[in-house]
């Protein structure tokens, strides 16, 4: 009898801890559909679709042999960050400029603060340039701002450093 006693003993401890623990476990799930709820009602939008348009201006603008061309990037910055690339014709280096090539390595793209029509980009690669089959390769960093202009996102923006 003695025996029973004991099992029944460990039995009510048993099922004593997994309720304690299944309602831990309830009052976790709540908390994280309340963070959820939050997140769903805030004012911040995340727009991935920028975070694709600065990726192909990177690939274009950072990918090229002697160099970057108009045409390639045109499409995805305004019309005042154009004036501000340097895509200009000097036939005293044209020679000199057609031995670069310069390629992109380890893209990654991360999406920062955003709003309505607004969104924050930060590029992060690896510029390899060769000049003369000199290789040298280049931490890059490119922070963007993009608009949505006429449902089209668009570079308005930027910052370039290289270390």
């Amino acid at each position: 009898m003695k025996k029973y006693w004991l099992l029944l003993a460990v039995a009510v401890l048993i099922i004593g801890y997994l309720f304690i623990k299944n309602e831990n476990y309830r009052n976790e799930l709540k908390q994280t559909e309340n963070r959820i709820a939050q997140l769903e009602s805030s004012e911040e939008f995340i727009h991935f679709e920028a975070g694709e348009v600065a990726e192909k201006f990177i690939l274009s603008y950072f990918d090229y042999q002697g160099k970057p061309l108009e045409k390639n990037v045109e499409m995805y910055v305004s019309k005042d960050v154009i004036k501000e690339l340097h895509f200009d014709s000097n036939e005293e280096y044209d020679e000199y400029i057609s031995e670069i090539n310069s390629n992109v390595s380890n893209l990654d793209v991360y999406l920062g603060e955003s709003v309505r029509d607004k969104q924050k980009v930060l590029g992060v690669f690896i510029n390899q340039i060769e000049v003369d089959n000199q290789k040298s390769l280049v931490n890059s960093f490119i922070e963007l701002d993009l608009e949505n202009i006429g449902g089209e996102w668009r570079i308005v923006d930027f910052n370039f450093f290289q270390y």
